[in-house]
């Protein structure tokens, strides 16, 4: 009788021996590949996130320019004020010494 010792006695063990290694890879690779979705769709959220954050940003900054610009405009209507009541300061004051 010429036996081998690598070949399983029983065939249909081996099949299922065989089957039950290929599942286990499918499942890793499944797993394997649930994470990297997940992974995928949380850096996506994130984008969305932060394209949010920058929009609210944009609007922010946008909003603050024209306040600096209306503060801007006021601190120049204000200068322009003290420089004609120091002008009629100074007016009066030549009115009084001559």
């Amino acid at each position: 009788m010429n036996v081998r010792s690598d070949v399983s006695e029983d065939p249909l063990q081996a099949a299922i021996t065989r089957l039950d290694g290929a599942m286990s890879r499918v499942e890793g690779l499944a797993g394997h590949l649930r994470a990297r979705a997940e992974r995928a769709e949380l850096e996506a959220a994130q984008s969305r996130d932060a394209d949010d954050d920058r929009s609210r940003l944009a609007a922010a900054l946008d909003e603050a320019q024209g306040r600096e610009a209306a503060l801007h405009q006021a601190a120049q209507e204000a200068s322009d004020a003290l420089d004609r009541a120091i002008g009629d300061l100074r007016l009066m004051m030549q009115e009084e010494a001559e």
